[in-house]
């Protein structure tokens, strides 16, 4: 019987996971595109890799004076990164912002908020019942997140990107909603990737292919789909939506 000295299994059992890989037919979309299977099971891209078509960067209307006293009672976690940066990136493109929005650019097949003010890019369409894979690069200090079934304003189900939030919803969270169990942690300065289900009350959020969250809630029934910049660099691409019946 050959026997294989530990390198020697590694690279053995790495060729036969890329064979079975290949056998099985399965194919990786390209960045901002959909597989054949995917179209086939209904997914739709958000976000085409090249344009802002679909989104809309108006800033949502403040939370009140009575919610921003509230939040200012919370005892901060020892750590915690401040809730708005002060360096964001700088803008590649002279474009005249709107007043009221923030300015959002595609570089090389991301999106990249940058400049001031801080502010948020929405869905023009509203969802209701989905699953949602995003991908996003941001660095370890940071202050992000992705909402869903976001009504006007800027309510709705806020997944967090933030390793140590003041009120103790970090990264994986919901916000207001749903606290992880332990802490998860996106890698810094590398792709990493959500994965979020809506369905009914039934909230589900995966990070990286771990679950963070599972929980049932059922205050916002639907909504617009929210990316938040608070000037700290951050980018998204593959951004994903299965309708769910």
């Amino acid at each position: 019987m050959r026997r294989y000295g530990p390198i020697g299994a590694m690279m053995k059992a790495a060729i036969f996971a890329a064979c079975a890989f290949a056998a099985s037919g399965v194919v990786a979309a390209a960045d901002n595109a959909l597989t054949a299977r995917e179209r086939s099971e209904g997914w739709i891209l958000l976000f085409d890799g090249k344009t802002l078509d679909g989104w809309d960067s108006s800033n949502p209307a403040p939370p009140s004076a009575a919610s921003r006293g509230k939040q200012a009672k919370k005892a901060p976690q020892p750590g915690a990164a401040p809730a708005v940066g002060s360096n964001p990136r700088a803008c590649s493109e002279s474009v005249e912002v709107p007043p009221g929005a923030s300015h959002w650019e595609v570089r090389d097949g991301v999106l990249a908020p940058c400049g001031d003010p801080a502010g948020y890019l929405s869905t023009k369409t509203e969802y209701r019942n989905f699953v949602l894979q995003v991908d996003f690069r941001t660095g370890g200090d940071t202050n992000s997140g992705i909402f869903i079934r976001s009504p006007e304003g800027i309510q709705g189900y806020e997944v967090q990107i933030w390793r140590s939030q003041p009120a103790g919803y970090n990264t994986g969270s919901i916000v207001g909603t749903a606290k992880t169990g332990r802490d998860y942690h996106f890698i810094a300065d590398a792709w990493n990737h959500y994965e979020i289900t809506a369905d009914g009350d039934h909230l589900i959020v995966v990070l990286n292919g771990a679950k963070t969250v599972d929980t049932h809630d059922a205050r916002f029934a639907d909504g617009h789909i929210r990316l938040q910049y608070q000037k700290y660099p951050i980018e998204f691409k593959n951004i994903k939506l299965k309708l769910l019946k």
